[in-house]
């Protein structure tokens, strides 16, 4: 990452063999303009340096690569950062148990864990994050991260409580947020939210209780043993309930997919609904009519999962705002050294499903932020946009600089720190 000098100039140009955003900005060679944090300007360089003449600044040249806006990561797990990649068995119910054992409990674990999953997420080029916090603490660690340009965006608090105890559960949820809330600083860009954790374990007064607050998240139609679970108050979830003592009369079979069961309250609010993975043609009618409902699909972790043939074109070309997240490091391969970034999700979707790269960008950057709820001009290059930068290297100098060949096998420098 680079840093200015005190004495430098305030206004930066950066230049590269390209610039690229999902908002109209393309051009080769190109340059972004930067003054006291904020987007002044951007497009082809020549272009760029007539609009700066005579105006003292200092030019970084970051050579043949690509500039494009810092991505959103819509869905990701910091508290689990610690742990590190885990072979999946085959049992989602097992793995989760495991996860439950092995994630971080005191304190400074969880702090630590949260601020290496934060400090990755910029050097894999994440501008802004919609973070699922497991605590009170994971959501006190990102606010208090003191790093340049330090990911804005969101913090969920994840909460709990089903049948006969989600009413109450609501409401000691509602008020643990508010009171986090008075702890945001504002230079954190950070709000926070209630995620009610998924509907096999928070029921449907804890969901309208976090649609009631803001911007609210679930993980929704993630596994088989989910619908089941919704479907027939049976299978491994409900034993899973049960050996923990969570079960209780209120629980109850609601002859219908998680998707359509949860429909009333999605229909209020603006919601964030993680995975999707097991959606049927009903489910999909259901999710194209909410207006205020974004999926973050997670592709590597779908497929870590053993889930096949996501429906997410489906929803992009039905007007469902999608966009990207990773999930946990948990899920992601051994071997990718940006596990917590979103260049390896699109480069997923680019090899297996020949996606078009302007549409990767589009749900890497301004679909996010509009899940997230995040100013207009968000992961953008337009003039006033925050400056969160991402250069992504090109591989070969001799060819024409293109956002495919950037996807395909760039490897991102992490967001620029002038």
């Amino acid at each position: 990452m680079l840093r200015a000098r005190m004495d430098s100039p305030p206004l930066v140009l950066h230049v590269a063999a390209a610039v690229r955003d999902a908002a109209g900005t393309d051009a080769s060679p190109g340059a972004v303009a930067v003054l006291e944090g904020r987007i002044l300007g951007s497009g082809a360089l020549a272009a760029v340096r007539r609009a700066m003449a005579g105006i003292p600044h200092r030019e970084i040249d970051h050579g043949n690569a690509l500039i494009l806006p810092g991505f959103v990561n819509a869905h990701a797990h910091l508290d689990l950062a610690a742990i590190g990649p885990r072979p999946y068995g085959g049992s989602f119910v097992d793995w989760a148990a495991a996860v439950m054992r092995e994630r971080p409990t005191d304190d400074a674990a969880i702090t630590a864990a949260v601020q290496t999953g934060l400090r990755a997420s910029l050097a894999a080029g994440v501008g802004w994050l919609g973070d699922i916090a497991g605590s009170e603490c994971a959501v006190r660690a990102r606010l208090r991260f003191d790093a340049p340009l330090a990911p804005g965006g969101v913090s969920w608090l994840e909460c709990f409580g089903i049948g006969d105890a989600a009413e109450a559960a609501a409401e000691r949820a509602a008020q643990r947020v508010l009171a986090l809330r008075a702890e945001v600083p504002a230079a954190a860009r950070v709000r926070v939210e209630l995620q009610p954790h998924a509907p096999y374990s928070a029921g449907a007064a804890l969901c309208r209780r976090a649609a009631e607050l803001g911007t609210a998240s679930i993980h929704l139609a993630e596994t088989s043993e989910e619908a089941e679970f919704v479907r027939d108050a049976s299978g491994p979830f409900a034993a899973l309930l049960r050996a923990l003592g969570k079960w209780n009369a209120g629980i109850v079979a609601q002859r219908l997919s998680p998707v359509q069961a949860l429909a009333p309250v999605l229909a209020f609010g603006r919601w964030v609904v993680a995975h999707g993975n097991h959606l049927d043609d009903d489910d999909v009618a259901v999710l194209t009519r909410l207006p205020g409902l974004s999926l973050a699909y997670c592709p590597v972790a779908s497929e870590y999962f053993g889930h096949r043939d996501h429906r997410y074109r489906e929803l992009l070309a039905r007007g469902v705002n999608v966009c990207l997240g990773t999930d946990s490091i948990l899920c992601q391969p051994p071997d990718e050294s940006q596990a917590h970034g979103i260049l390896a999700q699109m480069r997923r979707l680019l090899r297996r499903d020949d996606v078009a790269p302007g549409t990767l960008l589009a749900m890497a950057t301004v679909n996010g932020a509009r899940a997230l709820g995040l100013p207009e001009r968000s992961a953008t290059l337009l003039p006033g946009a925050e400056a969160r930068l991402f250069v992504v290297e090109l591989q070969d100098p001799a060819r024409r600089p293109s956002l495919t060949d950037a996807i395909d096998s760039g490897r991102g420098r992490g967001i620029v720190i002038p």
